[in-house]
């Protein structure tokens, strides 16, 4: 390695001093010892043509102020892969809406998403599914009850304000002893008490329209409840919601921590809940969809779709225990808002790797499993690319890599 190269290596970026992996812990990353030669080459021939390095964070990037420490295919599979088997191995997605108005998100809408995850995650079963509007009217429900207590606690606060001033002029009028005085003392703090609940209750509700002035949707409480309609052959049960999501964070000063996120999920109960509200160019905008022409609609229903695919392919990986990479330019990259719209869709070969051996094992033992079908990696790549195609020129660019790479794979079959 030159010199130059290696200053290029050395340099670091960002909060945590991120640095460029060399192409050897690349290589090492992998994880191909023992694995077939045609499997080998399948993954990693010639990658250095095919993906392209990691892109270096510059201000405002995802690794500018977060700390990653990547995740080889070695550690993928010793600490903790959420493992296919024969008897979960369906993806269920789960539409919930809150608004009655889903034009825009019509079934064709989720065609496409369906058809690029059977591609994505091939071997799998995807299935669309929609449920009943409970998820979203109990939460409904859970702000009007917060709403009902806030305002019994009100007339609380009035009804002790009333008997403090009646209080406080009767001990004027009659100069009462000072236990009389001691008590009114007591219902004052106590009504100061009620005042600064109150208090503290508006703020939170300021604190869930923090970006919009929309109310989201408490977050956890819809992960809750997916938690118990998983089906038995679920390998995982995904929600996608149209609306703004909030997590809430009690601090040790007694007080709520209200957060807007794009979602949550529980690993463990194979759950997740995502919100695509964010994607939507309008959102902070109170722009109806019907008063925009058909050209910005469609506009707008690309870019929801591309940035859907996105996080979905995404977030289903977290899903198998996969954590963002940081080897290649790869769908698994941490990404900030900034970067969303230039992220590719497909895996790097660390990713990809851990994914099909994961969904060849089949309740096997992953950690001694080694891929008995190595064209299963080249089958993959086709039904990527056949079901990009049908985006109609959305992924063009993609199209052609995935074309390129078939080409190139057939002259090693």
């Amino acid at each position: 390695m030159k010199k130059k190269e290696r200053d290029e290596y050395n340099k670091t970026y960002g909060l945590y001093k991120f640095k460029r992996p060399l192409p050897s812990e690349i290589e090492s990353a992998m994880g191909l010892v023992g694995e077939s030669i045609l499997f080998k080459k399948l993954i990693s021939a010639d990658y250095e043509r095919f993906y392209d390095p990691i892109k270096m964070p510059e201000e405002g990037d995802w690794l500018m102020t977060h700390k990653e420490y990547g995740q080889t295919y070695n550690e993928y599979i010793q600490k903790g892969c959420l493992q296919v088997d024969k008897d979960r191995n369906i993806i269920y997605i789960v539409r919930l809406f809150n608004s009655n108005d889903d034009d825009l998100i019509k079934d064709e809408f989720f065609q496409y998403i369906i058809g690029l995850l059977e591609a994505f995650f091939s071997g799998m079963k995807i299935a669309l599914i929609d449920v009943e509007n409970n998820y979203i009217n109990d939460n409904d429900n859970n702000d009007n009850d917060n709403e009902n207590e806030n305002e019994n606690e009100n007339n609380e606060n009035k009804e002790n304000n009333e008997n403090n001033e009646n209080n406080n002029n009767e001990n004027n009028n009659n100069n009462e002893n000072n236990n009389n005085e001691n008590n009114n003392n007591d219902k004052n703090n106590e009504n100061n008490n009620n005042e600064n609940n109150n208090d503290e209750n508006n703020e939170n509700n300021e604190n869930k329209q923090q970006f919009t002035g929309k109310m989201p949707i408490n977050a956890d409480l819809i992960l809750e409840k997916l938690k118990e309609d998983v089906p038995e052959n679920a390998f995982c049960l995904f929600g996608l919601i149209d609306t703004d999501l909030y997590t809430e964070t009690l601090l040790p000063n007694g007080k709520r921590l209200i957060k807007a996120t794009y979602g949550k999920r529980s690993i463990q109960d194979r759950v997740s809940i995502f919100s695509f509200a964010r994607f939507d160019p309008f959102f902070n905008f109170n722009v109806k969809e019907k008063s925009l022409s058909k050209e910005q609609r469609f506009k707008i229903y690309l870019i929801l779709l591309k940035r859907i695919c996105s996080a979905i392919t995404r977030e289903i990986c977290y899903m198998f225990g996969m954590k963002n990479c940081i080897f290649l330019s790869c769908c698994m990259n941490g990404t900030s808002g900034a970067e969303f719209d230039s992220k590719q869709i497909e895996l790097c070969p660390i990713c990809l790797r851990k994914l099909i051996t994961n969904i060849s094992a089949k309740g096997y033992d992953i950690k001694n499993y080694r891929v008995k079908n190595p064209m299963v990696v080249y089958d993959r790549f086709v039904k990527m690319r056949d079901a990009l195609e049908n985006f109609s020129g959305l992924y063009e660019n993609e199209v052609n890599w995935f074309n390129a790479r078939i080409d190139f794979l057939k002259t090693l079959i």
